[in-house]
């Protein structure tokens, strides 16, 4: 049975990073910390960019939200606000808990919005177990 919880796997480039802004790349969502790991060290050791720089990753343990019957979700939802400093990264990044349907989540934007001052908002839709970066990244 679904737990109502998935994990979030995030690469960070160490040296892109700086005081309060972090080189972050969202890889995807799983159904397990294993998958999401196991993803991480796959990428770590064969995915261009990331093999290549100081990256590390992380796992964020995300609650889906607005599911009483604990169905398994094939896609999510998540809410995302952020201010951007004098060299347009984004900072402050403010995010919700992930929510099966559109309607809610666009229910929760506008909470967030009115609740955190942010310049920048995304209401974005990932599929559970995609791959965001598969080719990796290339610094300029």
């Amino acid at each position: 049975m679904f737990t109502n919880m998935l994990y979030l796997l995030i690469l960070t480039d160490l040296e892109l990073s700086y005081d309060e802004y972090s080189e972050d790349f969202l890889i995807g969502f799983f159904f397990t910390e294993k998958q999401a790991e196991e993803t991480a060290r796959y990428y770590l050791q064969n995915v261009q960019g990331f093999c290549e720089y100081d990256c590390t990753y992380r796992i964020v343990k995300k609650v889906v939200a607005g599911n009483p019957n604990q169905i398994t979700p094939e896609w999510i939802w998540i809410v995302q606000g952020w201010n951007t400093n004098e060299y347009f990264d984004e900072t402050d990044i403010t995010e919700s808990d992930c929510f099966v349907s559109h309607k809610h989540a666009k229910s929760v934007l506008h909470r967030m919005q009115h609740t955190f001052q942010r310049t920048e908002w995304a209401l974005n839709h990932h599929k559970i177990g995609d791959l965001n970066w598969r080719e990796g990244f290339v610094r300029v």
